[in-house]
């Protein structure tokens, strides 16, 4: 019998389980009576909305470990229901001996300090007594990457729980929580095939634990079959079992190659359910009982399967009984869903709904905040005065640490500075990048560019040569690498995230003669990006706004003014070669009262 996902309920069945205003614009706003401009020194870095509207957690701590026990409880209950009902239904063969193995099958025990990323998600709805336990990695301070059918269908923001840093299960006391600000799941995840199964959720906080990069999608490398991959969780430890392990557990698997295991899949299973290129094997071919098998079983989803430091694969579904002779575990292909997950992760914003925000400022130096409504935005806040010694500014999460920080260039002494969120203190500071020179002609922090998920910096200068700045994550950068000699003289550039729908950072470089060329990112240091492309002609804009994704959609976004002081939005395809924005939209009139938008 084919079972079901890892870690959620099953219909019975022979078939894979079932789960079950914006307000547009004419114009830029009136402006607020504001306050006289400081004369001189940095402003005050904590009066953006962004300060006051960080939000708050969704439950007390109690209430969130409460859900954790109750979803472990629960958990339990349905995998005794569900053991009662393949003994009636299905051959011994398909679940397994009976055996209690003391580890994830075959696996040995281990700790959450060799696995800090790992975590632990509860879910539990008192209303229907229902409550379902699976695994995630932390990947990001506020970020976690779990299955879809862990998440697909279910209100986690109300009734979800992260529990991490914790050994055991559902430690009552040990480890940190969090609760669960929003989700997404692959929007062609299908819960009867069990296709596109990833999702990302946003925590309601950061959390200091490590965290794992995702496989990028040209890691090819780390699926070699063969290659030894090692799965963490706390799922059932036999299988013929029916309670969750009380501690974390790993296991060893090699990558099976993809026709392999769609053979043995489909023999075992009698129908056609792996799919190649989004779906990996690992492990060897189950022996029929808990002797001699090393396999995830029921609680395992969502977690990791780590090579090389990355996520290249998250546990999704098996056989029933997870023990069946000849078969294998089954792993979503994370390098094939990048492209859609790692905006998910990356999306800070001024106002924390993953939506991509606009500043501007008024040549006397006053501050206003839009917040993007999708294909709109709200009307412009006054946030305070004492801006106007910026000569020009960038957003970017350079400590990925939730919070959007603010990159500016002081006019009188050339230096660069960012404002950031001061965890130690809990409130917002200004700190000099003393590691960039305050002088090029032209700025973008697109993202990415080294792969080591970290933003980097690139700089245009005078004679055309550009030079990339590997970010160290804290706020301040590597040592500058030239990647152009001399051939960028007079470009603007600018970009933030994924524009060609490869999972990778790119580059925008507009030319003098207004021809606007797409950089793809490589994520190599030295060589950042690939050939480029040209994606339009005529962009004679006065201000150029790239902060990421405004609409929602998960794909980056480009604003641009024109010289009449209308604001436009070009929306991404991630199509690099077939058109790379869709029709623009007019967001507003009237910004040519703002001399800088960022």
């Amino acid at each position: 019998m084919i079972r079901a996902p890892r870690g959620r309920w099953r219909r019975t069945a022979t078939t894979l389980s079932a789960t079950a205003l914006a307000l547009a614009l004419s114009g830029a706003g009136a402006l607020a009576a504001q306050p006289a401009a400081a004369a001189g020194g940095l402003p005050k870095p904590g009066v953006l909305q962004q300060r006051t509207a960080a939000p708050k957690p969704t439950a007390s701590n109690k209430e969130l470990r409460d859900r954790l026990l109750d979803a472990a409880r629960t958990q339990a209950v349905e995998n005794k229901e569900q053991k009662r009902e393949a003994a009636s239904e299905a051959p011994a063969a398909a679940t397994g001996s009976g055996k209690v193995s003391p580890f994830i099958i075959g696996g040995t025990q281990t700790t959450i300090a060799s696995a800090p990323w790992m975590v632990q998600l509860g879910y539990y709805d008192p209303a229907t007594d229902k409550g379902y336990f699976c695994g995630g990695t932390l990947v990001a301070p506020n970020k976690v990457l779990t299955a879809a059918h862990c998440v697909a269908g279910l209100n986690w923001a109300k009734n979800g729980t992260v529990l991490a840093g914790a050994t055991a299960l559902d430690d009552y006391s040990g480890g940190t929580v969090a609760g669960v600000l929003r989700q997404w799941s692959h929007q062609h995840y299908n819960p009867d095939t069990i296709q596109n199964d990833i999702a990302v959720l946003t925590l309601d906080r950061p959390l200091e634990q490590p965290w794992l990069r995702l496989a990028a999608s040209n890691d090819s490398t780390l699926y070699r079959a063969g290659t030894n991959a090692t799965v963490y969780g706390w799922g059932l430890t036999a299988g013929g079992g029916s309670e969750l392990s009380a501690t974390l557990r790993k296991a060893t698997l090699p990558l099976v190659a993809d026709s392999t295991c769609n053979t043995a899949m489909r023999s075992v299973l009698g129908g056609d359910y792996f799919r190649e290129g989004s779906m990996i094997c690992a492990g060897t071919p189950a022996t029929g009982s808990d002797e001699g098998t090393k396999s995830t079983c029921n609680g395992d989803s969502g977690g990791p399967l780590v090579v090389s430091g990355k996520i290249v694969g998250i546990v999704s579904w098996g056989v029933e009984g997870c023990t069946a002779k000849g078969a294998y575990p089954v792993f979503t292909k994370v390098s094939t869903y990048t492209v859609g997950a790692q905006p998910r992760i990356d999306d800070a914003d001024l106002s924390y709904d993953g939506r991509a925000d606009l500043l501007l400022r008024t040549p006397s130096g006053g501050l206003f905040q839009q917040n993007s409504k999708g294909t709109t935005l709200g009307r412009p806040g006054y946030q305070s005065a004492g801006w106007q010694d910026m000569s020009w500014a960038l957003q970017a999460d350079l400590d990925r640490d939730y919070f959007q920080d603010l990159i500016i260039r002081d006019k009188h002494d050339g230096k660069l500075y960012r404002s950031y969120f001061n965890h130690s203190t809990q409130d917002f500071a200004w700190m000099q990048i003393s590691t960039v020179w305050g002088g090029y002609k032209s700025y973008a922090i697109p993202g990415d560019m080294t792969g080591d998920a970290r933003p980097d910096l690139v700089a245009v200068d005078a004679d055309g040569s550009v030079y990339l700045y590997p970010g160290k994550g804290n706020g301040q950068f590597y040592g500058k690498v030239k990647v152009v000699n001399k051939a960028w003289k007079g470009v603007k550039i600018f970009g933030h995230g994924d524009l060609s729908g490869d999972g990778k950072a790119d580059l925008l470089v507009r030319s003098g003669d207004g021809t606007l060329w797409l950089y793809r990112g490589t994520q190599q240091e030295h060589t950042p990006w690939s050939t480029r492309i040209k994606a339009r002609t005529g962009w004679k804009f006065t201000s150029y706004v790239a902060n990421g994704d405004v609409t929602g959609d998960g794909i980056a976004d480009v604003m641009a003014r024109d010289s009449g002081g209308t604001l436009w939005l070009y929306r991404g395809t991630n199509k690099a070669t077939t058109g790379l924005f869709g029709a623009r939209i007019k967001l507003g009139t009237g910004y040519n009262k703002y001399n800088l938008l960022f």
